[in-house]
């Protein structure tokens, strides 16, 4: 009977002592817990007090729960409870923060999805300007750059085999484009496609690098890469989406973006004539535009123009040496 009893003692030392561990640590894997009285009470405490609206109340009850019963069965719970309260009193960042808790801690929680949707709701209203914080107490502001797509990475990082996560990408994407961080976009575009490519949202990302790419010498690059690259990404969307509504235009545009590359190194092969005479290269250039004839057959008709003229002047070049 003392045996027992000493036996006892001890599992009930080491379950305090386990109970006394900082929120800060992961949950070890498998553990099992009974019910805790004293949490439970605590947990219903604070239902109360957010029931009457007594938010810093009811936060303070569930801080002081997960800080000596973090191991308690109603601990992913309270931690919810806990980022509702911040939602409540404002407090978007701390509220995020304890949803990412509820994921990471207690990824077998029923809660655990709830949780990643509120992270996503929170993230949406930040990257639609519609979640606004107080700045000294004085006025309220949007969120900066930094923190919604820091949020909307985090969804994508929390759910990646998930709808949601697809959802959170799309968001970025369009976010970034707004922020005119255009590198970024097609990034979170291609991965998009790649990681999920049954989802609704691919279509309309595929899309978007190629729009992007097509875009990006009216934003003062001229590079053709760009350009070959917005070709590419056209054509990679009526091969991955063939049935697709917008196939047909896709393909369209992948000539319009065909018949512009012949236009530019038409244009590549008139500067070399004309400004850096440079005749050689202006030769190089405007025979391979006759020869993409069947693209671009204006730009083919002037070439042969121009052709003339490089070739004599590359001519004459080479006598007067």
């Amino acid at each position: 009977m003392k045996k027992t009893l000493l036996l006892m003692s001890s599992v009930g030392v080491f379950a305090l002592t386990m109970c006394q561990q900082t929120n800060h640590d992961l949950l070890p894997a498998g553990t099992l817990t009974a019910t805790v009285p004293q949490a439970d009470a605590l947990l219903q405490q604070a239902k109360s007090q957010m029931a009457q609206g007594k938010y810093s109340k009811a936060a303070s009850t569930l801080e002081s729960l997960l800080s000596n019963y973090r191991m308690a069965p109603c601990a992913a719970e309270a931690r919810f409870l806990l980022a509702e309260v911040y939602e409540k009193r404002n407090m978007p960042r701390d509220a995020f923060e304890e949803y990412d808790k509820v994921v990471t801690m207690y990824p077998s929680s029923p809660l655990y999805r709830k949780a990643i949707e509120r992270q996503l709701s929170l993230a949406m209203a930040a990257a639609e300007g519609r979640l606004k914080v107080g700045v000294m107490g004085l006025w309220a502001s949007s969120l900066d750059s930094e923190t919604v797509q820091k949020w909307l990475g985090s969804v994508i990082r929390n759910a990646p085999y998930n709808d949601l996560a697809a959802t959170a990408a799309s968001i970025l994407g369009k976010y970034l484009v707004r922020e005119e961080e255009y590198e970024k976009a097609i990034a979170v575009y291609t991965k998009l496609v790649e990681n999920y490519p049954t989802s609704r949202y691919a279509p309309e990302a595929q899309l978007m690098v190629a729009q992007l790419w097509a875009s990006s010498r009216t934003r003062g690059d001229q590079n053709m890469a760009n350009l070959q690259r917005a070709q590419e990404a056209y054509e990679e969307f009526s091969l991955r989406f063939p049935r697709h509504a917008d196939a047909g235009k896709a393909l369209a545009e992948a000539s319009n973006v065909r018949r512009l590359l012949v236009q530019q190194e038409l244009e590549a092969g008139r500067f070399y004539l004309e400004r850096s005479h440079e005749y050689t290269s202006a030769v190089f250039c405007f025979e391979n535009v006759i020869r993409q004839k069947s693209i671009n057959p204006t730009a083919a008709k002037e070439a042969e123009k121009l052709l003339a003229r490089a070739r004599a002047a590359q001519a004459a070049t080479s006598s007067s040496r």
